[in-house]
This record gives C-alpha cells, sequence and structure tokens, in this order.
C-alpha cells in the first residue's frame, strides 16, 4: 500500500512540476511580447515554483505520507486561483484538468468533489470578476456558459471515474492483500519447513548414531547367542565366529558385497542356533551315536529354522539354519535338496561349516592336517560342496587368505552376557523337561504327556471313543495368512475339541493333528453324531467369521473297547480313518470299524485315491503345488488325454500302494529303497506304449493301453512278482486297484453335456 501512495505523490508532483514549467514558459513569450511585465512573472513564478520545491523536499522526506497529496492539491488550488484571477488567456479555467486527471489515480473520490466545489467557486469568482471590470457585459455569453458548461461536464466526469476506478482499486488492493497474505503465509511454510528440514537432519543424525548403536547392540547379541550355541560343546568354542567368517570370504571371493555380506554373516553366526534344543549330553557323546541321537541332531536343522522364521529384520537366517546340511547331490537333510534348489546363502556356509568342523578339535576326533583338508574338499567337491562355492574356498585356503581369529578378544560385556545366557538356557532346559508334557501354544498336552495320560484314562474308564482332529491344507494358512493366523487356528480348533465332553483329553500329536480321547462317547452312531456336531461348528465358524475363513478339519474315528487297548494301537487305527476321510474331500469324517478287515480297509483308501486321480487326469482341474513339485505331472497328463481324445484304444489305471505290516512305520530312507524297487518292477513290466509316474510318497500309477481286464491283471501279477523277488526290506507289501480310465471319461464327458 505504501508502495503505491509514494509512487502517486511523485507522479503528481512531476505532473505539477510540468505544467507549471508549461505555464511559466507561456507567460515568458507574452512578457516578450509585451503582453505580460517582468513583475508578473517573477509572483507568477513565486507562487507556482515555491509551493513545488517546498513539497518535493518534503516528499524526499515522507514519500509515502498519505497527507502529502492534500498539500500538493492545495499547492496547485493556489496557482491555478492566481492565474485564474489574473491571466487574460480564454481557457485559463482549463488549468485544473491535469490535475484532476492525476487525481484520479489517488481513486479517492472525496478529493476530487472538494477540488471540483473549489473549481467552481474560483470559476464563479472569475466570472464575477470580469463582468464587475467590464469585460463582460452579459453573464449569460457564449464563452461564460461554455467555461460553466465544460466545468460542470469534466468535474462530473472526473467524480464518477474516481467512483468506478476507487471500485476496481478496492479490488485490486483485495486481491493484492490476498496475494500478499499468500506469501506471507508460503514464507511463513518456508521458515517452517526451514526449521523442519534443520530438526529433520539433527534427527536423522541422532539416528544414524541409534542405528549404529543398535548395529553394534545387535552383532553383540547375536555374538552372545552365537558363543552361547558354541558352549554348548566343549570342543566347539568359536565355531559359529569362524563359520561365519569363513562364509563372508567366502562371499566376497564370489563377488558378493554390501548387505549380502551381512547376511551371510549373521546366517553363518546363528547356523546352528538350533542345537540349543539337543541334550548336552548328545552333543559331547564321544562315541557313536545310537539312530535317536542321530535323529535328535539331525533335527536342529529344522528347530533352527523355526527359532528363527520369524526374524525378517535380517533375511534368510532361517533359510541358511534350515538347509546348510544339505548336499548337492541331493542325500542331505532334512529334504533331500540338491544343485540349485538348496539356497545359495545355505551352500556358502555349509561349506564354511565343514571345513572348520574338518579344520577343528572335535569330541570324537582331532582336526585333520591341511592336507586331508585340501583332498576331502577336491573329494566333496560337485557331490557334498557345490562346485563353485568349493573352488572359491579352495583358492582362498591355498592362498591362505582365509581369515585368522583371536577368539581372545572379545569384549567383557560378551563373555558375562554369554556365561548369564548359557545359564538361562540350561535352567529353561531343565524345566522344559519338567513340563514337556504341556503344549504351551494351545494348553492341550505334548505328544509324549498326552500317551501317557490317554493310557490312563483308558484304563480308567475301559470305553470310549478316539478322534484324530487334521486342519486341512494347514501349510497354505500359513503361507497366505501368516504364522500368527495359523496359531490362532491351533489355539481356536483345541478349544473346540476340550469342549466335546467334560472328561475329554486333547493331545497334540502333531503340527496341525490333535488326538482326543472322549469316554463319555460310545458306540459308532454316538460317535459320528459327535462328529457331526463338531463338524458342523466348524462350518459355522469358517462361513461366518472372516478370520477363520480358509478353516476345515478332517477327523478319523475309531473306538475303545476294552480297558487294555493300547493308545498308539487306536491312534494307528483312527489315522487311517483320517486318511480315507481326506479322500472323501476337505471336512469330512470316517470310523474305523473293527469288523472291517486291514484288507478292506487299506482297499477303501486306495480307491479313493484312484477316483482322485482319475478325475485330476480327466476333469479340468488345477494340478495341486505338490504333485507338480514331485513329479511331471503335467506331461503325464496331457499324455493321458491326448490317448483320450485320439485314440480308440482301452485305457486301464492301476494304482499300486506300498505299505508295512505291523505297527513300525518306515523311515525315508527305507522308503525311497522301496519305491526304487517297485518302480523298477513296473518299468521291465510294461511296454513303451504304457506310462507311469510317482503319485504320492508310497505310490506309482501306471496307465496301460489296448489291454483287457485279464491282460492288465497279469501284468499286476507279474509286477508284483518282480518286487517280492528285488525287495530287500521285510515286512513291506504292495496293493493295486484297479480302474477303466476311458469308461470314466465317457461318464465324466456325459455329466458335463447334461
Amino acid at each position: 500500500m505504501k508502495w503505491q501512495i509514494k509512487r502517486i505523490n511523485r507522479v503528481l508532483i512531476m505532473g505539477w512540476s510540468i505544467i507549471a514549467l508549461v505555464l511559466f514558459a507561456m507567460y515568458a513569450m507574452e512578457v516578450t511580447r509585451g503582453n505580460r511585465s517582468v513583475s508578473y512573472l517573477m509572483v507568477f513564478t513565486a507562487v507556482t515554483a515555491i509551493p513545488p520545491v517546498i513539497l518535493s523536499v518534503v516528499y524526499r522526506l515522507r514519500p509515502d505520507s498519505f497527507r502529502l497529496q492534500y498539500w500538493i492539491v492545495a499547492g496547485y488550488m493556489l496557482m491555478y486561483a492566481f492565474a485564474l484571477m489574473t491571466s487574460k488567456t480564454p481557457v485559463v479555467y482549463t488549468y485544473i484538468l491535469p490535475l484532476l486527471s492525476l487525481l484520479i489515480l489517488y481513486h479517492n473520490p472525496s478529493i476530487i468533489r472538494v477540488c471540483g466545489i473549489a473549481t467552481m467557486i474560483l470559476n464563479i469568482l472569475q466570472i464575477g470578476r470580469r463582468y464587475y471590470s467590464g469585460e463582460v457585459t452579459d453573464l449569460l455569453d457564449r464563452d461564460i456558459r461554455i467555461q460553466v458548461l465544460m466545468m460542470i461536464i469534466c468535474l462530473s466526469a472526473f467524480y464518477f471515474s474516481a467512483v468506478i476506478y476507487n471500485n476496481i482499486y478496492e479490488n485490486n488492493i483485495r486481491y493484492v492483500q490476498e496475494i500478499d497474505s499468500q506469501k506471507n503465509a508460503m514464507r511463513d511454510q518456508s521458515i517452517k519447513l526451514e526449521e523442519l528440514n534443520r530438526e529433520l537432519n539433527s534427527q536423522k543424525e541422532e539416528l544414524m548414531v541409534m542405528n549404529e548403536q543398535l548395529r553394534e547392540m545387535t552383532m553383540q547379541t547375536i555374538m552372545t547367542i552365537a558363543n552361547t550355541i558354541d558352549a554348548k560343546d566343549e570342543y566347539t568354542r568359536g565355531h559359529s565366529r569362524r563359520v561365519a567368517e569363513y562364509a563372508v570370504a567366502i562371499a566376497r571371493e564370489l563377488g558378493m558385497s554390501g548387505d549380502q555380506i551381512r547376511d551371510v554373516r549373521f546366517a553363518g553366526l546363528l547356523h546352528d542356533i538350533g542345537k540349543i534344543g539337543v541334550p548336552d549330553n548328545v552333543i559331547n557323546k564321544p562315541g557313536r551315536l545310537t539312530n535317536e541321537e542321530y535323529q535328535l541332531m539331525k533335527d536342529h536343522t529344522v528347530m533352527g529354522g523355526e527359532i528363527l522364521k520369524d526374524i525378517t529384520i535380517m533375511r534368510e537366517l532361517d533359510i541358511c539354519a534350515r538347509y546348510h546340511h544339505e548336499r548337492f547331490d541331493g542325500t542331505g537333510y532334512p529334504e533331500g535338496l540338491a544343485g540349485s534348489k538348496i539356497p545359495l546363502i545355505a551352500r556358502i556356509v555349509g561349506v564354511a561349516d565343514a571345513y572348520d568342523a574338518m579344520t577343528s578339535n572335535r569330541v570324537y576326533r582331532r582336526h585333520l592336517d591341511q592336507k586331508r583338508v585340501m583332498e576331502e574338499l577336491e573329494k566333496g567337491n560337485g557331490k557334498q560342496f557345490d562346485p563353485e562355492i568349493c573352488g572359491a574356498l579352495i583358492r582362498l585356503a591355498d592362498a591362505k587368505r582365509l581369515p585368522r581369529l583371536n577368539l581372545d578378544d572379545e569384549s567383557i560385556e560378551i563373555r558375562q552376557t554369554t556365561q548369564i545366557l548359557t545359564r538361562v538356557i540350561d535352567r529353561a532346559e531343565a524345566k522344559a523337561v519338567e513340563d514337556i508334557h504341556y503344549d504351551e501354544l494351545t494348553g492341550t498336552l505334548s505328544r509324549e504327556g498326552g500317551i501317557r495320560q490317554i493310557q490312563n484314562s483308558i484304563r480308567r474308564f475301559g470305553r470310549g471313543t478316539i478322534f484324530v482332529f487334521d486342519i486341512d491344507d494347514f501349510r497354505h494358512v500359513n503361507e497366505k495368512e501368516g504364522f500368527a493366523s495359523g496359531d490362532r487356528y491351533l489355539s481356536m480348533l483345541a478349544g473346540r475339541i476340550k469342549a466335546l465332553s467334560k472328561e475329554t483329553v486333547v493331545s497334540r500329536f502333531g503340527a496341525d493333528e490333535f488326538l482326543a480321547y472322549v469316554p463319555e462317547v460310545d458306540g459308532e452312531q454316538e460317535a459320528e453324531d459327535k462328529a457331526k456336531e463338531f463338524q458342523a461348528q466348524i462350518t459355522e465358524i469358517s462361513e461366518t467369521d472372516p478370520d477363520y475363513s480358509m478353516l476345515s478339519v478332517s477327523v478319523g474315528i475309531t473306538q475303545v473297547a476294552t480297558e487294555k487297548d493300547r493308545v498308539m494301537v487306536l491312534y494307528g487305527y483312527a489315522s487311517k480313518a483320517l486318511f480315507v476321510a481326506k479322500q472323501y474331500g476337505r471336512g469330512n469324517f470316517f470310523f474305523h470299524r473293527m469288523d472291517i478287515s486291514e484288507e478292506d480297509d487299506l482297499t477303501a483308501g486306495n480307491k479313493a485315491d484312484l477316483e482322485h486321480l482319475a478325475g485330476m487326469l480327466v476333469k479340468d482341474t488345477v494340478t495341486p503345488e505338490s504333485y507338480s513339485r514331485i513329479m511331471s505331472f503335467g506331461d503325464f497328463r496331457d499324455s493321458v488325454r491326448e490317448l483320450i481324445n485320439e485314440s480308440s484304444d482301452t485305457l486301464h489305471i492301476v494304482l499300486f500302494t506300498v505299505r508295512c505290516r505291523g505297527d513300525e512305520d518306515l523311515a525315508t530312507e527305507d522308503i525311497n529303497n522301496v519305491m526304487d524297487v517297485l518302480e523298477d518292477s513296473i518299468r521291465h513290466s510294461v511296454r513303451s506304449v504304457d506310462s507311469m509316474l510317482r503319485f504320492s510318497s508310497l505310490q506309482h500309477a501306471l496307465i496301460l493301453v489296448g489291454m483287457d481286464e485279464e491282460g492288465v491283471s497279469q501284468v499286476a501279477g507279474r509286477i508284483l512278482t518282480l518286487f517280492y523277488r528285488m525287495n530287500p526290506k521285510e515286512g513291506t507289501e504292495v496293493h493295486y486297484n484297479v480302474m477303466d480310465l476311458r469308461e470314466y471319461a465317457d461318464r465324466h464327458a456325459a455329466g458335463r453335456k447334461a
């Protein structure tokens, strides 16, 4: 606002000065012509020049003074009055018009109104002077009328122009003020942003310091845990640290850097964390381990993966812990992965772990000399070890570039914390042994505790029913909804099972399996009614509660006949019933009746499997992930469909199932050997036009083309003869079921058309 007043004041003074100069020049010319005297010119100069000079000085001192406009108007009116009263020029009255034009810039109607009134008064006085002096004899003279009319028109025009311009000016002022307000707000925001930026930079620096401290604390914590793990074996002090540094050296040799190196170091430090759950007497046993003890040792990989699976701040910790004992040729554990299917970080740490094991003293032997170590590495290259990773380690060892650690350089804090944590874990293990019969998550009995408790209850009641509950596709629940949701499913299911009756004894028998003994439920019909009631509750929960939308439970049932019945025998019957229930689809139950022979029970399960397999081959269903991973199911299905669509030959599908007589289950290695024998028997008995695949861990499927039922029976008999001749494992046998696949496909096609 002030800058506008300053500008207008400057324009008024300049305009006034220019008008005064013009009038001075005009009067000077009149003096030279003799129409004016010099004295008049001097007086006129004093009247017209002195006020502008004075006001120019005031303007220099206060250029934005609003009152200055009134002094300028007053000074100009003085000049106008002098010229009007003394000049004989006919149009002298128009000298006011330049001032009024300039005053419009002030957009101040009131000052123009005052000037207009003063101008009219001066013009009336001038007309009166001329009349009384005799210059004019008629007040209605033409010139006087023009003068008056001219003044009225001009003054009115200037006044209304000022009013209109004032509205425009006020709107402009509001707009300018709004713009200024926005500028000020933006400037304030800019200042605040600068302050916030400074604060953020300060916080960033603090976070960097805290992050460095956290990283140091994380490393110290992991070092403490690693030391605690190693402390369980008196011969492996520093093992985890050495493995971590060897693994880092290998990773660098392979071209890895940055976060990858960090992840490898952390994974190496924690790769043996699962040993926390292995008893000390097994880890430190100097002699040969029993099969059970060796299994405990192997389980440390799975346990380590479970311990680390929920840690997301550092990647692949659980992957490394779980798979670092896999072998490149697929003969390792726990899953028998081979080649590139073994995660890279597990392959790196596995090589480093093996190297440290060979170069360190162990409870069962002294360390190997370097020559022997290199021979073992060369021997295992491509078999036990990834060739590229093993080659990197050999290069590092040959060039003596592997790190050498000083285990005595640990801080006193790490050593003290390690001792404390070791004592805590030892006490926790002792307490866990006391409380091992309870499952912490579900509040049910553990497997061992459940066997004891249920056996005691059977002796007490001598009747009742055994139920085995299994959550369908529980792995997919964990994968899709997370492990926390899986835990919620388990807890909810355990609560529902406990509510079956007052005397129910519930044991968690597996990851997603519960064994329940209900003494009040006695008899097949009552057991099936209870199962229907339970399934109805589960269905209602899955349909009404979105948190349990994937919930589905299959149930196997068997009856307790006497107080002498054994838990594990009953569990076997109920498990077989559960297997049959699952063949009928999700959320079903099946009762194992004592009057059905084992042969009949197995046949029912095999028949359901065969029906399921035929449906997968013929119907437009999606191949389950498990099948597509175990075998090339898609290729097998495509070849079968091609035969159905393009050939008129008969097609029979035969499903062979391996079973073990007695109560003992086969070990994984024995199962693989038996299945290899069955596969060889099939291959030696079929033609090139026939097709086969491994359908499950205990089943082979065979497609026979262009054979009648008698021919199929002959081929199946030949396969069984070869199997029993070559099978080295006693106690195993093979059963088979046959289906006319073309007839099944025709029925399916007819059903679709209908």
